[in-house]
C-alpha cells in the first residue's frame, strides 16, 4: 500500500510504538512522500509540532510524548488541527498517551479517514521492522 498517495485532506494518522522503534523516521518519509521538503530538525518531540506547506496542501507532524495532560493538549492548540474540514493531514505520534483525546479525534467523521499505523522491532533481527497499517472512515 502507498499510504501517502491514500491520504486526503483532512486524513489523520496516528503513529505508536516502542521508543526507538522509527516513528518520527516513517513520518518524516510520509511527509516527504507528500511532496514536503522538510529542513533536517526530525522529530517535533520538543517543539511538539511543526506545520509543513507542500504539493499536497498543509501536513502538521506532531508529536504527543512531551506533553503530560489532555489540558496541556488544549493550551497548545493541538486540538485545532483535528477539527473537521481543514483539509490539513495531520500524522501524529503517542496520541495513545491520552486515551480519551485519541477515541475523540480517530472517530470516524464525515470527509476524512484515520490510519492506524503500528511499528513494532521485528522478532530475531534488531534491524528490521513491523509494520501494520489500518483504516476508518465516516
Amino acid at each position: 500500500m502507498d499510504l501517502a498517495r491514500e491520504l486526503g485532506p483532512g486524513d489523520r494518522v496516528l503513529l505508536e510504538g516502542p521508543m526507538g522503534v522509527g516513528k518520527s523516521t516513517f513520518a518524516r518519509a510520509l511527509i516527504e512522500a507528500l511532496g514536503v521538503e522538510q529542513p533536517p530538525e526530525g522529530s517535533p518531540t520538543f517543539a511538539i509540532a511543526h506545520e509543513y506547506s507542500g504539493a499536497a496542501g498543509r501536513v502538521v507532524h506532531i508529536d504527543f510524548y512531551r506533553l503530560r495532560s489532555e489540558d496541556e493538549i488544549e493550551d497548545a492548540g493541538i486540538a485545532e488541527y483535528f477539527s473537521g474540514g481543514s483539509g490539513v493531514r495531520v500524522i501524529a505520534e503517542w496520541t495513545s498517551m491520552f486515551p480519551e483525546f485519541q477515541k475523540a479525534i480517530s472517530a470516524p467523521g464525515p470527509g476524512f479517514r484515520t490510519w492506524w499505523v503500528t511499528l513494532a522491532f521485528a522478532e530475531g533481527d534488531a534491524s528490521a521492522r513491523a509494520l501494520a497499517i489500518a483504516s476508518a472512515s465516516g
